[in-house]
């Protein structure tokens, strides 16, 4: 985000009615021209969007601005009304863009008013009887006030990506459940279902015909299958939906589709061909498949969606439907998919690949998604290097030959053919589809194997060389091929034991193995490669062989891969097969959880969020992936310096006492002798709280098994309890003999050590703050496996000097504080939680005093001093001074003026502005942010003026 950008006057729409009253586009950054568009030097992903918005009869898209080297990302078409009048064809279209997804924004201009239409929620085309109306999500008349909260209407807050920081934008725009990539798969599963309640066909012969129905409507809506086709198979038919149901026809139809395609996408086997020619129920099936309306009862699901304008990878996700082992199927969100491809397969990368004879491999392919994107960034790649022309059938084969897929199950493997066949047909013209002869060449046992992956490997199915390996392997704590049991067998004998003998470890350690000299490998993992400490070894092993390059952290989006009520926390590993350099450094970026990645529309990432880390330390330090989720270096030193301190446990195990977690009920016929607990009153764990220890309502251990009995000692007080709770709710108990379950842990002495039990609780009152940020930064169980539980040797770890004092300074003090005030709600919540509000008054002046506080420390002679700062709609400009000088906000423009030209000098220098922008002016500092307090807090103060006196040293200040 510029200066310039945020200076935007607040809530102006003028950029939109300046092209509605014919005034032609305005310059803003970010909105860009389709009509004589220069693709010259510009990014692929930018022509790729150019190119579709012109065939969508798009004015302008906007942008908005690249962040940390990405490509920018499309945010907003804009059509002028007067190119299509009539809102009914305005509705077609807007069904369209719905169906392709690919920017959540569509303005239209009219004169006297702009239409605002939503593509990443619901359908608010659809409409009764099949027709689709024109339904803006809201309507802006020229000369109406713009409430504060209509942030859609600022072309700064588009353009900085601030629009997304407000919650309230978000849940209006975005909707993940409602938009038309995921209820597609979801209107598929429903209607699977219903042809399987009838039990209409076979069980297979219902899957295929259903997947070649989605297939022929995409060809039919792109004009590739024209009415004479259907004609040719049954005399007066013009649509497919007239041959589905006459089995002699439906066979006539694809024994001609599967010679013009070849590929064996549309290959019936004998009995399938019996079953259609001989079959009664294939009229009900037809009526069924076409008939299906969606869950709101209004379009049909072959009305609702436009089967021409669908991604590819979207069809590929209907796999999860249709696999033998349907629980064991994850939906990938194609958001992660692009992103994962753009971080491994840049285009110099591509380069280097299309120079070579190298492949790009899918060790666990599913349906084919990441083979789809892979195969679609070969495909941009090509044209970006032939200068935009349009690669044909000769060109597109050899490309389709550079993905292979390896997969266990069958289905998947069929499904992957079908999906890149797809893709194939999507980088070329319907008349370049109809005149082709044998359009697909065959990939099964050529570029997909249906195999295991580790028989595969051990056989070398796979020749040409590996240069990059993409992928999402299964995770299972489980072995459960032979050639699975057989590579950890050999991985055991090499390494010692992998961690819960989880499959995709496996998977990453024998891919990696696979790679070409210098291959890229990017992996979807279990969060237990950084967070499980059982990983410790295994993650050692990997850093220490292979050159990581960066591990993007998932654990603070929610939802990511929900299936049914698990909800797996992943990271994935980007890395290269090379020896890592002496000094070689690795990114942790951690993602967060904001209105765009829960509706996957695509993940952001702040400059705070970006950790650069030696590959020493990444390899040996077991705190650093935790310190960086709540903060970064300077909680990673605080945690490491703690941890030198004795531990709860040292103190409980020097003086003899019982000490450990309550009691655990048994499983069905355990049982253990139990008569110190059975009948004796037992403290619900709900009534250990922030209020302390409540008994006023004890339960009984009730005559059922118990699994683990603990000792009469660990029950008979006094003890002091502390739950397995983030907060560590505690209580000192000395009164009658009284039982506990595993979730609360108890410290048992004799009562001659009363006092010191009383010492305990005195120093868990005090340092609540600093012992509760100290649990968040070392549990392996909060965040990534539960939500707010901690694990007993959490507890036990806590930091326990007895007579010392944890000796902490003020700059320690701030960020145990916004740990636990901001930093774990904001790891659980992202956009949601309190710290994503807006930056009130009193937090940008404690902001102030830390800054300056710091600063001042070295350039004591000149104080630094905060002067009146400015906000703009989604944005924040603080203004600091060395010893005296004002900034005078009263001129907006000339103020525009002057920090554009000093951006547009620094510019040149290579500097890229993204939200969080730092500048220097003389005397003069000035820090431009987003208005969100997550932003401003205190302990970001710390780190601005870590990052500001860095930069002052670097300019001999």
């Amino acid at each position: 985000m510029t200066f310039a950008d945020a200076l935007e006057p607040e809530g102006t729409a003028d950029w939109l009615f300046s092209i509605a009253d014919g005034r032609g586009l305005p310059t803003i950054d970010g909105l860009i021209a389709v009509e004589n568009y220069n693709h010259e030097g510009r990014p692929p992903e930018e022509v790729a969007i150019m190119e579709k918005a012109l065939s969508y009869g798009a004015r302008a898209v906007f942008f908005e601005a690249a962040r940390h080297g990405r490509a920018p990302v499309a945010q907003a078409f804009v059509f002028d009304a007067s190119d299509e009048p009539e809102d009914a064809r305005f509705a077609e279209l807007h069904k369209r863009l719905w169906s392709w997804g690919g920017v959540p924004l569509v303005y239209r201009a009219a004169r006297g008013s702009i239409q605002l239409f939503r593509c990443a929620h619901e359908p608010d085309f659809a409409g009764p009887d099949d027709i689709p109306v024109c339904r803006p999500i809201r309507t802006l008349l020229i000369g109406a006030k713009i409430a504060e909260q209509d942030v859609w209407w600022n072309a700064a807050r588009i353009r900085n990506g601030t629009i997304w920081d407000d919650p309230d934008a978000c849940k209006l725009m975005l909707s993940a459940q409602k938009a038309a990539h995921r209820t597609l798969v979801e209107e598929v599963r429903a209607l699977a279902k219903q042809l399987s309640e009838r039990r209409l066909l076979s069980a297979r012969l219902r899957r295929r015909l259903l997947i070649l129905s989605l297939l022929i409507a995409y060809l039919e809506e792109r004009s590739v299958l024209l009415p004479a086709d259907f004609g040719k198979a049954r005399e007066g038919a013009t649509r497919f939906f007239e041959i589905l149901g006459d089995g002699r026809a439906l066979i006539a139809l694809l024994e001609t589709l599967e010679e013009r395609f070849n590929g064996h996408i549309f290959r019936l086997t004998d009995d399938e061909r019996a079953a259609l020619a001989e079959s009664s129920e294939l009229a009900s099936y037809a009526r069924l498949v076409e008939g299906h309306e969606d869950s709101s009862g209004q379009l049909s699901l072959w009305r609702l969606y436009s089967f021409r304008d669908l991604p590819v990878e979207l069809i590929s996700n209907i796999y999860q439907l249709f696999v033998k082992d349907a629980a064991s199927s994850i939906y990938t969100p194609p958001a992660l998919v692009r992103l994962m491809l753009e971080e491994a397969l840049g285009w110099e990368r591509l380069d280097a690949l299309m120079a070579s004879d190298g492949i790009i491999l899918d060790p666990a392919c599913g349906s084919g998604v990441f083979l789809v994107e892979a195969y679609r960034r070969l495909v941009l790649h090509w044209r970006w290097r032939n200068g935009w022309a349009r690669p044909g059938v000769d060109e597109l084969r050899p490309l389709l030959q550079r993905v292979h897929g390896i997969d266990l199950e069958e289905g998947a493997v069929e499904l992957a053919a079908f999906s890149l066949c797809l893709s194939l047909c999507d980088a070329l013209q319907p008349e370049e589809i109809r005149s082709s002869v044998k359009l697909f060449p065959p990939l099964a046992d050529v570029t997909l194997h249906h195999s295991c992956f580790f028989d595969a490997k051990a056989k070398g199915l796979v020749k040409a060389p590996i240069v990059a390996i993409v992928g999402n392997p299964p995770f299972e704590s489980a072995l459960p091929t032979a050639g699975a049991k057989q590579s950890y067998a050999a991985y055991s004998k090499t390494h010692g034991a992998l961690a819960d003998k989880q499959l995709a470890y496996l998977f990453l350690h024998e891919a990696m193995d696979m790679l070409a000299p210098d291959g890229v490998l990017a992996m979807v993992e279990p969060a237990g490669f950084l967070y499980n400490q059982n990983a410790l070894t295994f993650r050692h092993g990997f850093f220490g062989r292979w050159k990581a390059r960066e591990i993007l952290d998932f654990v603070s989006v929610r939802g990511l891969f929900k299936k049914g009520e698990a909800d797996p926390k992943i990271v994935v590993v980007i890395a290269e097969a090379s020896k890592p350099e002496p000094g070689s450094r690795l990114l942790h970026a951690v993602f967060r959880r904001n209105g765009r990645a829960t509706a996957e529309q695509g993940f952001d990432i702040d400059y705070y969020d970006l950790h650069w880390l030696a590959n020493a330390d990444a390899e040996r330090s077991r705190d650093v992936w935790r310190a960086n989720l709540l903060g970064g270096s300077r909680v990673h030193n605080l945690i490491e310096r703690l941890r030198d301190y004795p531990t709860l446990k040292d103190f409980a195990a020097k003086h003899g006492w019982d000490f450990g977690e309550g009691y655990i009920a048994g499983l069905k016929g355990i049982s253990r002798p139990a008569q110190h607990l059975v009948g004796k009153p037992l403290l619900p764990t709900s009534a250990l709280s922030a209020q302390g220890l409540d008994t006023a309502f004890l339960d009984t251990v009730p005559d059922r098994p118990i699994k683990d009995t603990k000792t009469e000692r660990r029950f008979t007080p006094p003890f002091l309890l502390i739950k397995e709770h983030e907060n560590l709710y505690h209580g000192l108990w000395n009164g009658h003999y009284l039982t506990y379950k595993h979730e609360i842990v108890g410290l048992a002495a004799p009562k001659t050590d009363l006092d010191r039990l009383e010492a305990i609780e005195t120093w868990l009152r005090r340092e609540n703050i600093v012992l509760r940020a100290y649990v968040a930064g070392i549990s392996a169980r909060l965040f990534t496996q539960r939500a707010t539980a901690i694990l007993s040797a959490d507890i036990f770890a806590l930091p326990y000097p007895e007579d010392e004092d944890l000796d902490l300074s003020r700059n320690e003090r701030i960020l145990t504080e916004d740990i636990v005030e901001y930093q774990r709600d904001f790891v659980r919540l992202g956009t949601a939680s309190p710290v994503m509000r807006r930056a009130p008054d009193e937090a940008l002046d404690a902001f102030d005093e830390v800054f300056t506080t710091q600063l001042n420390a070295v350039y004591a002679r000149k104080p630094l001093r905060a002067l009146e700062c400015q906000q703009w709609s989604g944005a924040i400009c603080k203004a600091y001074v060395f010893g005296d000088g004002v900034v005078d906000w009263s001129d907006a423009n000339e103020l525009r003026d002057r920090l554009d030209a000093l951006l547009h000098e620094r510019r040149g220098a290579g500097l890229t502005v993204t939200r969080i922008t730092r500048l220097y002016d003389k005397g003069f500092v000035f820090l431009l942010k987003p208005d969100r307090h997550r932003f401003w807090t205190r302990s970001i103060a710390l780190r601005d003026a870590d990052d500001v006196l860095a930069d002052l040293r670097e300019q001999g200040f």
